[in-house]
């Protein structure tokens, strides 16, 4: 059985907030294609309900927001929740410039929705920058888990977690992940 979709997905983990009449859901990002992108929450959506899906792409520093329809539900029983992953399906209506950017570089060309004007200038080289695993955890709580950031240094890359998780939370260490 072949698979419908019109675009590759590529698997993606990233946390995300989920923004549906008015109410704001922190989720995760599962895997994400040039026409849509699937989120693990609890929150149950209706079909057809449009979405705002606010990120952090791994090289910006400002979160994005990209317009999205819930296409489809996958619950899964809570006894199963640390085996399979539950949560909805969405359709891209409109995302940002970088978006197609990230997706174009996980599969290696160019995006279709490229600005036509190009710079003549040469491009500052890029600051070396190093994938790290930040353990964090409430700051008064016992939860804990852990974050994957693109930084130059160890204390960047805990701030960046940082501002990733939110508010009540505290970075208890920052690996490179080779």
């Amino acid at each position: 059985m072949s698979d419908p979709r019109v675009a590759k997905r590529h698997k993606w983990r990233l946390a995300c907030e989920v923004v549906s009449d008015g109410r704001s859901q922190r989720a995760i990002v599962i895997d994400i294609s040039r026409t849509g992108v699937f989120v693990q929450t609890g929150t149950r959506l209706p079909p057809g309900a449009e979405v705002a899906v606010r990120l952090l792409l791994t090289d910006a520093t400002e979160p994005i927001l990209i317009r999205a329809k819930v296409a489809r539900n996958k619950q899964v029983p809570p006894q199963l929740t640390s085996v399979a992953r539950g949560g909805v399906g969405l359709r891209i209506l409109d995302a940002p410039q970088a978006y197609y950017e990230t997706i174009a570089s996980l599969e290696g060309g160019d995006s279709r929705r490229q600005p036509s004007v190009t710079v003549a200038t040469p491009a500052a080289p890029e600051p070396a920058r190093t994938r790290f695993r930040v353990r964090v955890k409430q700051s008064d709580g016992q939860r804990s888990r852990s974050v994957e950031i693109l930084a130059e240094s160890p204390d960047e890359a805990r701030t960046r977690a940082l501002a990733e998780v939110g508010a009540g939370w505290e970075a208890v260490a920052a690996d490179s992940i080779a």
